[in-house]
């Protein structure tokens, strides 16, 4: 899942004004979160409730389904805001932003999440299990997730190096629309064709949400042109097949409930445009505080929130309304994900990201090379 930087207030350097905040981005990054959480309390089929959920509150279920679709969004704001923050930027300052962005509250909560199952659940987690997923690697090795929300990682690593590898060639406006156009096209084929490697390499099938925040962000950054819009078009409607049946899919194998081609077609391009309204309008001048530090919980609410949520529930569901176990589940993950982001992320993040920074910087003759200012996204 993508993430812009913890809320830090202080005054933007001069060399930060070309990337401003989007406070009502964070917004929309947290109401994705929310959706997702309440997708997994409410929608998700699991042993945890002593009844199945669709049996227990049916009509909310026909609804919190759809926050499936919360991972759909993230994915769209990652395409945005990650080539925002390479534009400009040398790689190892990239690599550097990314890897303390991500790894510092990965680490804590597969640690706390694994001990809590260990503690208070029923799913067996082994040592062995618990160190690949350290890494953050083990979808590529098979090693099982210690919570499956892991999963979307992956794939934002995978888009991130594809960014990567634009940092090396030069980002231009010219080489960011060809590769918007022709991404999304080669991960169509590998998704219909069922080509396992190239789905890996493409990011299949989540391609064009990722390339369509991209070229949202190519809008913004130099004003609309057919193209760019042509482009994110057809980016559109080459997701609705891929990501938007990928989902259809999920919702169905793990809710029971069907989604018709249209409603799969609308709440995808859904995604879209709610990233296109906070961006494109005047609420891209928002700059309310409350939505940054809503959007600076996003990412270790994300990460804690699904099988620590399912001990909670499996253990208060049997003896009080099924709504106060959701609530509860929901608040201690919410606790957690702040006590995360202002006890281990505010003070390491930036820590980690200067010692990698000044490794990877190094001169030849071994003494670092002088840094310039960056914005942390």
């Amino acid at each position: 899942m993508v993430e812009l930087s913890p809320a830090v207030f202080r005054p933007r350097k001069p060399s930060e004004v070309g990337r401003p905040r989007y406070a009502a981005l964070d917004a929309v990054r947290f109401i994705a979160a929310a959706a997702v959480v309440a997708f997994h309390y409410t929608a998700r089929t699991t042993s945890s409730w002593p009844e199945p959920i669709s049996s227990i509150a049916p009509g909310l279920v026909r609804v919190t389904k759809f926050g499936y679709f919360g991972v759909d969004l993230f994915f769209v704001v990652s395409g945005f805001v990650i080539l925002m923050s390479a534009w400009g930027r040398p790689l190892p300052a990239f690599v550097a932003s990314r890897i303390s962005r991500l790894y510092p509250a990965y680490w804590v909560s597969v640690i706390i999440t694994a001990a809590v199952l260990v503690l208070f659940g029923t799913v067996k987690i082994t040592a062995g299990q618990v160190a690949v997923n350290l890494t953050m690697l083990q979808s590529v090795v098979g090693v099982p997730e210690v919570d499956g929300v892991y999963w979307t990682l992956w794939a934002e690593m995978r888009f991130y190096i594809l960014i990567g590898v634009f940092l090396v060639v030069g980002i231009t406006t010219k080489r960011i629309l060809i590769f918007a156009g022709v991404w999304p096209v080669l991960s169509l084929l590998a998704f219909e064709n069922n080509s396992h490697l190239l789905r890996i390499i493409l990011v299949a099938p989540y391609a064009g949400l990722f390339a369509g925040g991209m070229l949202l962000y190519l809008i913004v950054r130099n004003g609309s042109t057919v193209i760019a819009w042509l482009l994110l078009a057809a980016n559109v409607l080459m997701t609705v097949p891929t990501a938007g049946a990928n989902a259809a899919s999920s919702i169905f194998s793990t809710t029971g409930l069907h989604l018709s081609s249209t409603t799969t077609w609308l709440v995808t391009v859904g995604c879209f445009a709610i990233v296109a309204l906070v961006v494109l309008t005047p609420l891209k001048r928002w700059r309310w505080r409350v939505l940054t530090i809503a959007g600076s919980l996003t990412y270790p609410l994300y990460l804690l929130h699904e099988e620590i949520g399912y001990v909670i529930i499996q253990h208060l569901a049997p003896h009080t309304h099924w709504w106060v176990a959701a609530l509860v589940a929901a608040a201690t993950a919410l606790v957690l994900a702040a006590l995360v982001h202002y006890l281990v992320e505010r003070p390491f993040m930036p820590m980690l990201r200067r010692v990698i920074s000044r490794e990877l910087e190094r001169s030849d003759d071994g003494e670092p090379k002088k840094q310039e200012s960056q914005t942390v996204s």
